[in-house]
């Protein structure tokens, strides 16, 4: 699978003059000045407290306070979370990855893994460093604070240094943690497009979807690529969980005694938990999606032949159908909700549970508690709670994330098609098919793969790759090969042996039956069909226009450009034609 021209010369102008961690080395620097020749995209000009803190769109959100942000105030997408770009890397790492592994055992999971490694290592210190703050602040200081109190000391500087270490720490937790969330949006952006594109890149180079319904074609591209976002956005938070679970377990042994390992225990006793409820929402999320991909596809048939349904009056009929798939579907995403709603109504509970439970032990053994020790273990229990909280959620996404990548590997693993239209140069013809047998599917009667004549010196005709051989005439092909419904036994072709010559400048009309392959012959020429037999050959470029109009929401002007550059020498229709017949729709 090869990537079109996309345009990410910015970024390997970058690369090439400097190492490939170059920018993120001048994010690192606290408080960057405004440079003389800004960049298009400001996050790319941000300094560090400027990325961690968003500032960079202050001047953004003013425009939108002022109502003079649109479609030409918007800043430009950074090259660096382009999806071109992103989308490049992750398929030179899938690609290593097969070539190292093989097909069938090539982990997409850890190929996601390898794309945002970096990112991942400084999220987790990130985290890391988040999380020993929380500990340190309500569990240390606030500890050595309450002692301070209940001792009267005189030390002046003393109590007022913990209370700046207090401020610093909470001041730490805060900055790192805004930090994470600011790399993992980054990131969840970068592998959302990556993933995205790389499977739309796919699918349009298969020739057909035999093997994949339309429903789970438009998940993938609009489902799944969020359930990564969501998974690349929630899943390193899972990294500090432990961290503060074992700092939280001996500090609160050291200050209460054994009797703290009753609410540690509480906690952990809720992680099998929470990693039951993650199975049954996968579990869940595998039957929704059958579902949904049913449901999509029956209403994609119903849109398409609606017209043969109002004819016939099967309205009803179909209705009861799309009604029974949706109450099927409706019914495994209540249970997966009933099972979120509980896995997150029971977090906030475990922590006063934990407390409750360790004080009313404590307290029965006849052990001293004092206000200093309660009240600190009480800080320390809450401190967890946010990693409780976290937890569920990155749970939820890592589940969800593990289910799209196996679909996505399942587009990746599909082999590309073989392209057997030939180019023709200095030719008279455009179009030219001699003794073409082609059809939809890849396989013989037998489930043998087919393939296609070869034409013997390249006399005539030039592969799509040598478009620029000199030595191609554009005259008539000599067919030297057996065909392999000779050598096979049978082969389903749609179109059998066809032969004409299209000359340039003429008129063309196809008509026939219905089914009698008129819109399999100009697929056979766009090179959506597999060629078991024969030539087909054009010269120059094709421009197909279909039966059903592709129009996206936008005006007539982006409707026609299709995101290229306006050219004035080049329009076809000047502004006043377009208002006498399009009035308001420029």
């Amino acid at each position: 699978m090869e990537f079109p021209g996309f345009n990410d010369e910015g970024v390997h102008e970058v690369q090439s003059k400097h190492h490939k961690y170059y920018q993120s080395s001048k994010t690192m620097i606290p408080i960057r000045p405004k440079p003389k020749n800004p960049s298009p995209s400001p996050i790319e000009d941000a300094g560090l407290f400027s990325y961690i803190f968003f500032s960079w769109l202050t001047p953004l959100m003013i425009k939108g306070f002022k109502k003079k942000l649109n479609q030409d105030t918007v800043p430009p997408l950074s090259h660096f979370n382009c999806s071109d770009v992103n989308a490049r890397r992750f398929l030179r790492l899938w690609k290593n990855e097969v070539e190292r592994m093989g097909i069938e055992k090539a982990s997409l999971e850890k190929v996601t893994m390898q794309f945002q490694r970096t990112r991942l290592i400084m999220n987790i210190t990130c985290t890391v460093i988040c999380m020993i703050s929380s500990f340190l602040g309500p569990a240390v200081l606030v500890h050595a604070i309450l002692q301070h109190i209940e001792k009267k000391s005189d030390s002046l500087v003393y109590g007022v240094g913990l209370c700046f270490a207090l401020f610093t720490t909470e001041l730490c937790k805060t900055t790192f943690f805004s930090a994470s969330w600011a790399i993992n949006y980054q990131t969840a952006i970068r592998l959302k497009g990556a993933i995205s594109t790389l499977a739309f890149i796919k699918l349009i180079h298969l020739k057909s979807l035999n093997n994949i319904s339309i429903g789970e074609v438009l998940n993938l591209l609009s489902n799944d690529g969020h359930r990564l976002f969501e998974a690349a956005l929630f899943c390193p938070f899972i990294f500090g969980t432990p961290i503060l679970l074992i700092s939280c377990t001996i500090y609160c042994y050291i200050i209460l005694g054994p009797t703290s390992l009753l609410g540690i225990v509480a906690y952990v006793l809720f992680i099998p938990v929470q990693l039951l409820m993650a199975q049954l929402t996968t579990g869940f999320r595998r039957k929704a999606i059958v579902q949904t991909d049913t449901r999509v596809r029956l209403m994609n048939e119903v849109l398409t032949y609606i017209k043969l349904i109002k004819m016939y009056a099967w309205e009803k009929s179909f209705a009861r159908t799309i009604h029974d798939v949706r109450k099927t579907e409706r019914k495994i995403l209540e249970k997966a909700g009933y099972v979120q709603s509980v896995n997150t109504s029971v977090t906030p509970i475990v922590p006063t549970l934990a407390t409750v439970l360790t004080f009313v032990v404590h307290t029965l053994l006849g052990y001293e508690l004092t206000a200093s020790t309660a009240f600190t273990v009480i800080a320390v229990f809450n401190s967890m709670k946010f990693s409780l909280a976290s937890l569920p959620y990155s749970v939820k996404a890592f589940a969800e994330a593990k289910i799209s990548l196996r679909r996505l590997k399942k587009i990746l693993v599909m082999k590309d098609p073989v392209v057997y239209v030939k180019s023709m140069k200095d030719s008279q013809y455009a179009v030219l098919m001699e003794n073409a047998s082609l059809s939809w599917d890849n396989t013989n009667g037998n489930g043998t793969l087919n393939t296609a004549d070869k034409v013997p010196k390249g006399k005539n005709v030039s592969k799509a790759n040598g478009a620029n051989d000199p030595n191609s005439s554009g005259q008539l092909p000599e067919l030297t090969s057996k065909t392999s419904a000779e050598k096979d036994s049978i082969v389903l072709t749609t179109l059998h042996s066809i032969s004409f010559s299209l000359e340039k400048g003429s008129l063309l009309g196809v008509c026939g039956n219905v089914g009698s392959g008129k819109s399999s012959l100009i697929s056979a020429l766009l090179g959506q069909m597999v060629l078991h037999n024969g030539v087909v050959a054009i010269n120059g470029s094709l421009a197909f226009v279909s039966q059903q109009a592709w129009i996206f929401h936008g005006n007539v002007r982006e409707n026609i450009l299709f995101g290229k550059t306006y050219d004035e020498e080049r329009r076809c229709l000047t502004s006043a034609e377009l208002s006498e017949t399009a009035p308001g729709y420029l």
